[in-house]
């Protein structure tokens, strides 16, 4: 036969605690394995130790318990007894051991083993797979590399008895141990109630608490199904299937379940063969109807008892019915409202559910019974709350509006709804809806209503409307009247004008609109009036977009730009509307900045500036000293500041004079002057208050052009004049003739009038005149031999035309300076 049993072996304690004198670690607890056995247990080590008996001796293939297993075979058929052992886990280093004492020995005369293994499977190179088979002819093997895991089967006989000694040394898990041999085990007992019946119990929640779950079973109820027509067996109950597989703590009825649905262990044992078979069932608590928990049942208070705020209404409990049945039949189940729980678990003190319940407290708590109609003892109960909800607050009220739409006589105009929200609310607007109707009955509906709320045109003269307030959080809503009245009083026009002043000057300006209120309200004797202003009358009417601060849309507009202002009082009801006109004024026409200039010792007028109009329709107002005339004249530099008013507008305007003071140059000696070289520089120093600029008249030519540097470069050789002149006008400007000494690159002596001679330019017999100057020709030979106050060298020498070529000078100045240098003669 082959049968394979799957078993675990642990290293701690899970399941034996309290029963210890049973486990399977020890020979005297093993597990008797029977045809049809099938067991899950678990292990604790090695128990005691069964080979401390004088006639037990420990497996003869030296393995020592670490984590064993006992078990039992008795032998029914003779055959060969052999079986594989196969870990569940798939590491290479499982290494499970075994030894097989028998056949027919006691626990305490055990004796040698008859076979053994205990080869380790990493250390000889083999599969995990430990046991018995036909083909090996040792009957013992190991320890360490020794063997290849597998020993002899056995010749078993009839009647034989064996106990299997089964040792996880690397202590990693459970095992299957599948039995191939032809010997046969004995059968276990079976379960006869079959799969057509079940054994499952089922009871009411009648014990303690009715809404636990746990309530008393007549477990032995199921005995006789069990057992059917089986003898020499006996059943038993358990809580958990350790406790059966090993006989222990078996349950006695009544049993009073742990929880719902709770799984009971049956243990089917045959005592004569001790084989047992372990199976279960349901212990199933019927908790009672499965009702809902109602949701509160939650009402607006109403004005049935004569007062709408005392928070008590009548309930007509039957309309929670549906919502505690939850979907079962009501005509299997029995409902009814009690004031207390004990009344309700009794079912006494029942309130009537068909007539309607007026609260005692709000919010009340009442309790529900339902039990089966066909099982009186299943039961369930529940609570709610009943509770009812305040209707919020609305005053009846009144809005006024002023006659000012289309024809301002027809009592006819556009009424802003919304502001009469606060009136009504008393300002409590959290959480409210505010909802209006033409009619009393839409209001209870609650549609239509008035869609157009804030430009609403009434039907009639003095209209009266319905206002449905609604508390959102509960939706409860109380309806109340609002009379819709139109004015007839009225109060001023107005006007504002203001000053262009905004820096930017283009006829837009802004207003502040509260500067017309004193005009507007002007001899109406009504203390409690305000005023607000809006850009056109339809805002004005619905009093919406509120404008204090504003543009005005038209360039310099003189009354052409309206606004409208609403006047109405503390209770927000319309006295009149009227307009207020604005008029741009222009600023005075004048130059803002000017500068003026101040010769020392003068005095210099300065004016206000003004452009445009009649210097007389204007006031002027000078500081630092207070004048109060359109120009005035100063003798000191400074900043002069006169503010502009149009004695009209009122419009003023400021100019700033900065005045600074100037003088004529006064040259200082000596000029500096750096001549006789390839570019001659004239630096003229002046002292004085002035902004000046320079100039120069070449060979006192009558040409001068100014310039704002006192440094001239490239300056020609030459008799000159300098000048220097106050830009700012201040006189008489300044000059000096100075001379610039030079030498000529070329001279053309061919009659033509131009450049007929060469001399030294910037000397005279008055400016350096003992100067010397010498030229000579290209081998060094002396040509000429000049004076300052001479024409100068011709081109000849001894009469004779000298060539177009290359000459040499030496010029011995009369400082003391000597020049050379060449230039050339062209013909």
């Amino acid at each position: 036969m082959v049968k394979k049993l799957h078993f675990t072996l642990l290293l701690f304690i899970l399941c034996f605690k309290g029963y210890a004198q049973n486990e399977p670690t020890d020979c005297i607890n093993s597990i008797i394995v029977c045809g049809n056995t099938n067991l899950e247990l678990n292990s604790n080590g090695v128990g005691t130790n069964d080979f401390a008996l004088p006639g037990n001796f420990p497996p003869d293939c030296a393995f020592v318990e670490s984590q064993s297993l006992w078990i039992k075979v008795n032998i029914v058929q003779s055959g060969t007894l052999a079986f594989t052992i196969t870990p569940e886990s798939t590491s290479a280093a499982e290494d499970y051991d075994f030894a097989v004492y028998g056949p027919n020995v006691a626990c305490d005369a055990l004796g040698t083993s008859i076979r053994c293994s205990s080869t380790n499977p990493p250390a000889a190179g083999v599969s995990t797979l430990t046991g018995l088979n036909d083909t090996e002819t040792e009957t013992s093997e190991g320890p360490g590399s020794e063997g290849n895991g597998f020993v002899r089967s056995i010749d078993a006989l009839a009647g034989e008895e064996y106990y299997i000694l089964i040792d996880n040394y690397s202590q990693n898990g459970g095992f299957d141990l599948e039995f191939t041999g032809t010997a046969l085990l004995p059968d276990s007992p079976q379960n006869d109630s079959g799969t057509s019946t079940s054994l499952d119990l089922t009871e009411c929640d009648i014990i303690t608490d009715p809404n636990d779950g746990m309530t008393n079973f007549d477990l032995e109820s199921n005995t006789a199904a069990i057992l059917g027509t089986q003898i020499n067996t006996i059943v038993t109950y358990h809580a958990s299937e350790e406790d059966a597989n090993l006989g222990n703590g078996a349950l006695t009825s009544p049993y009073l379940s742990t929880q719902n649905n709770q799984t009971i262990y049956i243990r089917i044992e045959n005592i004569i063969t001790e084989c047992f078979l372990v199976d279960t069932f349901l212990l199933i608590t019927d908790p009672g109807p499965p009702i809902a928990t109602p949701t509160p049942f939650i009402v607006c208070d109403t004005n049935d008892d004569g007062n709408d705020t005392n928070g008590f209404v009548s309930f007509l409990l039957s309309n929670k019915d549906s919502e505690i049945l939850n979907g079962l039949n009501p005509t299997d189940y029995t409902l009814t409202y009690h004031l207390s729980q004990s009344d309700a678990d009794a079912g006494t003190n029942i309130i009537d559910k068909t007539i309607p319940y007026t609260n005692i407290s709000n919010p009340q708590t009442l309790f529900v019974r339902a039990q089966e109609n066909t099982s009186l003892l299943c039961l369930s109960t529940t609570s709610f709350e009943i509770q009812v909800d305040p209707l919020p607050v609305a005053n009846p009220s009144t809005l006024t509006q002023c006659d000012e739409y289309n024809d301002t006589t027809d009592g006819i105009t556009l009424f802003n709804l919304n502001q009469s929200i606060d009136q009504i609310t008393n300002g409590n607007n959290t959480n409210r809806t505010v909802t209006f109707f033409e009619d009393l009955t839409a209001a209870n509906m609650g549609a239509p209503s008035i869609m157009n709320t804030d430009a609403y045109q009434n039907l009639t003269t003095n209209q009266q409307l319905f206002v449905r307030v609604t508390d959102d959080t509960n939706n409860c809503f109380r309806i109340v009247t609002l009379d819709l009245q139109v004015s007839i009083t009225t109060a001023n026009n107005a006007s504002i004008a203001a000053c262009d002043d905004d820096g930017i000057e283009d006829g837009f300006t802004e207003f502040d609109l509260t500067l017309a209120n004193a005009q507007i309200l002007s001899g109406i004797n009504n203390a409690n009036l305000s005023v607000a202003y809006y850009q056109n009358i339809d805002d004005a009417l619905s009093e919406t977009n509120l404008i204090t601060i504003y543009t005005n849309t038209t360039s310099g507009t003189q009354g052409t730009d309206i606004v409208y202002a609403r006047i109405e009082d503390n209770l927000n009801q319309c006295y009149g509307i009227n307009q207020v006109a604005l008029f741009v004024n222009p600023l005075p026409d004048i130059e803002e900045l000017a500068e003026a200039f101040l010769c020392e010792g003068t005095n210099v007028t300065i004016n206000s500036g003004l452009q445009s109009g009649t210097s007389n329709n204007f006031d002027y107002l000078w500081s630092p000293n207070g004048e109060t005339t359109e120009s005035i004249s100063v003798s000191q530099e400074g900043t002069y500041a006169v503010s502009i008013t149009n004695q009209i507008t009122g419009c003023s305007k400021d100019r700033i004079v900065s005045v600074t003071s100037s003088s004529p140059a006064t040259i200082i000696q000596p000029i500096e002057i750096n001549d006789a070289s390839d570019n001659n520089t004239v630096t003229i120093d002046v002292s004085g208050s002035g902004d000046y600029e320079y100039a120069i008249a070449f060979n006192d030519a009558n040409i001068r052009t100014y310039q704002d540097s006192p440094v001239f470069t490239d300056v020609p050789p030459g008799f000159h004049t300098v000048y220097v002149r106050d830009k700012n006008g201040c006189g008489p400007e300044a000059s000096q003739a100075i001379s610039v000494v030079g030498f000529p690159k070329y001279f053309t002596p061919n009659g033509d009038g131009f450049h007929e001679t060469w001399n030294v330019g910037g000397i005279s017999s008055q400016v350096l005149g003992n100067s010397i100057i010498y030229i000579f020709d290209r081998s060094g030979k002396l040509l000429k031999q000049l004076v300052p106050s001479g024409n100068g060298w011709d081109g000849t020498y001894g009469g004779t035309l000298m060539p177009s070529s290359e000459y040499w000078y030496k010029v011995e100045l009369s400082d003391g300076r000597v020049r050379k240098g060449s230039f050339s003669l062209i013909r």
